[in-house]
Order: structure tokens, then C-alpha cells, then sequence
């Protein structure tokens, strides 16, 4: 025997696929990129985690580890672990989006179980105009529900107007949650109130970016520790 939906059921689903199939062709006449299909079940998510994980680990992922485009942090200021993204890495040192995607899920595992805090460092990273928005859906997705849920906060340091645009973009097209909880931070003083100095390990291109772009003005760097502190006022 065949089973037949209920009309407004049916109607529904109908609706929500029109929905989302429009939001898709409009990011791609703005010129964002393919973001593929309409969104997954909680059960396909959970299916498409699952076949990731395992894969990522039954392969040895070292070669992409020494990238250090991501790496592990300390604690945020209220003892949250903290993922770091190095956005300059990703661009130079990126050559397989699969293995990248793979050692990310392996990486992420163990930090998306509770709350937790992304610090990305967007020094003298180029931004394409055209940010795959696919992409970046696609690894939602596989990230899976609890990346979303206990994501506290993204500290971007050093944003360009290329990158608030690709954010907006995301929020609109991506998923509206995850990245509304995108804080801006201009200068490294700033980032050190909501992730303390000793907690991050910061490339010395992300301090002379810092020092090019800001001027140094009002801090001092200790050349030896890459400590930053707050010049002394009167």
C-alpha cells in the first residue's frame, strides 16, 4: 500500500523548498557563489559528521597540522577553549580542500562537545570580492548541530571591508546564527580583554600588521615575549 501525505503536510515541504531554492538563486545572482542544496535533516547532518570523523581518523592528517592554519588556543576569559585561524596560512598553505576539511572536523571534535570561542586572524589575508559561500555551508554541515549550538563567540582581528561583506553574506545565505556571533576586534589590546595574551600563540606577522596598521599608538611590545601592553598615561 502507498502512503499518502497529508495535503498541508505536503504543501509545507513544497513551500519550504521554494523558500530555500530562492534564497539560493539569489546569492548566486549576487555573485556569491553555488550554495548548493536546500538545507539537511538533523539526521543527515549527523550521517554526513559521522562519515567525516571516521574517515579523518583512519588518516594521518600531520602534513596539514604543520600548516598551522588552525591550532589549538588556551582559554578565553572565561575559560572557554579557543580554536585559532590563521586566514594568511589558509591562502598560502591550503593545496588539498579535502584533507583541510578532514584534519578541521578531527580538530574540532573535542572542542564543539561544550562551549567554545573561535579567535581568527585575518592579518594580511586577502579576501576574494566572491567568498565561496557554498564552501563554507558545506563545512557547517559536516562541522554538524553541536558546532552551531555551543559556539560562544568568532573574534575576527584585523577585518577589511571585504571581509564584513563576506560575513553579512553568511549570515543572510549561511546560517544566521553562527555567524551573527561574529565579534569585530581591530587591535590586538583589544582581543587580549576577551582572550588573554598567554592563552594565544600569534604568528609575528599578525604583531607587525597590528604595529603597520594601528601605528602602535598607546602600546608597548615587549620585542622578546611579543607581549603587548598599554602605554602608560600622562
Amino acid at each position: 500500500m502507498s502512503i499518502i501525505k497529508d495535503p498541508d503536510l505536503r504543501r509545507k515541504e513544497q513551500w519550504e523548498k521554494s523558500q530555500a531554492n530562492k534564497g539560493l538563486n539569489l546569492a548566486n545572482m549576487l555573485g556569491f557563489g553555488d550554495l548548493g542544496s536546500p538545507p539537511l535533516s538533523a539526521a543527515e547532518e549527523y550521517s554526513l559528521h559521522s562519515r567525516y570523523l571516521a574517515k579523518a581518523n583512519s588518516m594521518n592528517l600531520s602534513d596539514v597540522a604543520e600548516m598551522k592554519i588552525i591550532y589549538r588556543g588556551g582559554v578565553d576569559s572565561e575559560g572557554r577553549p579557543v580554536m585559532v585561524i590563521v586566514g594568511a596560512h589558509f591562502l598560502l598553505r591550503c593545496l588539498d580542500l579535502e584533507r583541510f576539511v578532514l584534519y578541521v572536523v578531527k580538530e574540532f571534535e573535542s572542542l564543539i562537545q561544550k562551549p567554545y570561542t573561535i579567535v581568527y586572524f585575518h592579518s594580511v589575508a586577502s579576501l576574494q570580492p566572491q567568498p565561496d559561500l557554498g564552501f563554507m555551508k558545506r563545512l557547517q554541515q559536516i562541522l554538524g548541530r553541536k558546532h552551531k549550538k555551543n559556539l560562544h563567540t568568532i573574534y575576527i582581528l584585523h577585518p577589511t571591508l571585504g571581509l564584513r561583506t563576506a560575513v553579512m553574506a553568511m549570515q543572510l545565505f549561511v546560517d544566521g546564527e553562527v555567524w551573527k556571533k561574529v565579534v569585530y576586534v581591530d587591535r590586538l589590546v583589544q582581543l587580549f580583554r576577551y582572550v588573554p595574551r598567554e592563552q594565544l600563540t600569534i604568528p609575528d606577522f599578525v604583531f607587525q600588521h597590528d604595529l603597520e596598521v594601528n601605528g602602535g599608538k598607546g602600546i608597548i611590545v615587549d620585542p622578546r615575549t611579543k607581549h603587548i601592553y598599554q602605554r602608560p598615561s600622562g
